[in-house]
């Protein structure tokens, strides 16, 4: 598809490998509450390797994928996956990071808060998917917006050219998981509903914090 442009300066186009950067920068805004990324100095390698994986849960399982551009610079992302469709990214992970190293060499206290974070994480999402996961044709793996563009329905534009995307597959029913710390408004106004929510109770090494990790599907 080729690019898109709209009459108030934005335009929507493929995401391309070079967009991993500002990729990540998108996750922190986006998840960086949630996943309590607050704790750790984000100019160490440890925190790079981090981002790289909690990057290949997006990457990996998506066939489809856009960015939105405003004055020059990305300011949103959106990446869906339609099963039996090719992984369009998941060339892009490196088999092996270079600052791999830095996740295990960490201190001790912040390795037991990843490996906590991610094994009640998928758990969780687990439990939600385990009787659902084959009523769904696809899913939306992540939709973000950075906050300095904010207001300015770049959200609602990435959400239209995934819609076109799964219409295009003939797509019949997708989910998407997100948690109480994520805008679910934007979800709320655009067609989706609450399929089943489950409480996460994760036990950090500074103390325990808790979250409501929820399934939203939205059926065409």
């Amino acid at each position: 598809m080729s690019d898109r442009v709209f009459h108030d300066g934005v335009t929507i186009r493929n995401m391309e490998e070079k967009d991993l950067p500002v990729f990540k920068n998108l996750i922190i805004e986006a998840f960086g509450d949630g996943w309590n990324f607050g704790r750790f100095d984000q100019n160490t390698d440890f925190f790079q390797a981090l981002l790289e994986v909690y990057q290949s849960m997006f990457l990996n399982s998506s066939t489809f994928g856009k960015v939105a551009v405003l004055d020059k610079k990305v300011v949103g992302a959106v990446l869906a996956s339609v099963k039996g469709e090719a992984e369009k990214f998941r060339h892009w992970q490196k088999d092996i990071p270079p600052n791999t190293l830095a996740l295990l060499t960490a201190p001790e206290a912040e390795r037991k808060d990843i490996v906590e974070h991610l094994s009640v994480s998928f758990q969780t999402i687990g439990q939600l998917l385990e009787n659902r996961i084959n009523t769904y044709d696809g899913s939306l793996e992540f939709i973000a917006v950075s906050k300095h563009a904010q207001g300015l329905k770049i959200g609602k534009k990435l959400w239209n050219e995934a819609i076109a995307y799964f219409s295009a597959k003939q797509v019949k029913s997708i989910y998407l998981i997100a948690d109480s710390a994520c805008s679910v408004g934007f979800y709320d106004c655009n067609g989706f509903s609450k399929a089943d929510e489950q409480e996460a109770v994760y036990n950090y090494v500074a103390g325990q914090k808790r979250s409501h990790v929820f399934v939203y599907e939205y059926r065409f």
